[in-house]
């Protein structure tokens, strides 16, 4: 969602105000009240689940011009955690203001529509990825989903901890599974990116 593109009337229907987050600064916790919705204007923001174990459970991570806990607009608590992977800056959309606007523009309702779509997209991956058994498997289908747009060639765009994350594997099990596939030829690696032999992986 393009804060900028709003016309005026609409920001000020919609109330919002900016809030500014230092690293690690969680924006709400598991639990807390819903009170609004969210964009991120600059930075990055994490979503964590935390069982009552004491696991946590990364959900995905959410990059400027994105906008997240659209579920607080129906739910009385929030059910993740929201920090800030970096310095991060995010507009605060209370929850009755949102929704009355929505209701008075489509336009707006559709684009939110979408981005929900596209998430559901990244999260089914993230489920299909996490059911993969094999550390080898789920490593390979992973780059095979990330170098899909451009033929077999992987960018890492964020930190090999993150991807590992995603993945739900340890960053060492995630080196370790990368540095078996370059020793076997599945892949080679030139700096930020990963290129899949494809005679290789396909084998």
């Amino acid at each position: 969602m393009n804060i900028d593109q709003l016309p005026e009337n609409i920001k000020m229907a919609m109330a919002i105000t900016y809030e500014s987050l230092a690293v690690g600064q969680p924006l709400f916790h598991q639990g807390d009240l819903t009170r609004a919705i969210f964009v991120v204007i600059s930075g990055q923001i994490r979503l964590m689940h935390y069982t009552d174990a004491g696991q946590s459970i990364k959900h995905y991570e959410v990059k400027a011009g994105e906008s997240f806990a659209e579920a607080a607009l129906f739910n009385e608590f929030y059910d993740c955690t929201a920090i800030a992977d970096i310095p991060s800056r995010v507009a605060t959309f209370p929850k009755q203001p949102f929704l009355a606007t929505l209701r008075q523009h489509p336009d707006l309702s559709e684009a939110l529509i979408v981005q929900l779509a596209r998430r559901f997209h990244q999260v089914k991956i993230l489920l299909e990825l996490r059911s993969i058994r094999s550390a080898r498997d789920r490593v390979l289908r992973y780059l095979e989903i990330a170098a899909h747009p451009h033929g077999n060639i992987v960018n890492l765009d964020k930190p090999l901890k993150e991807i590992a994350e995603d993945m739900g594997l340890s960053q060492e099990a995630l080196s370790r599974v990368l540095s078996q596939l370059q020793k076997d030829g599945t892949i080679t690696r030139k700096k930020r990116q990963i290129i899949l032999v494809q005679e290789a992986y396909r084998t």
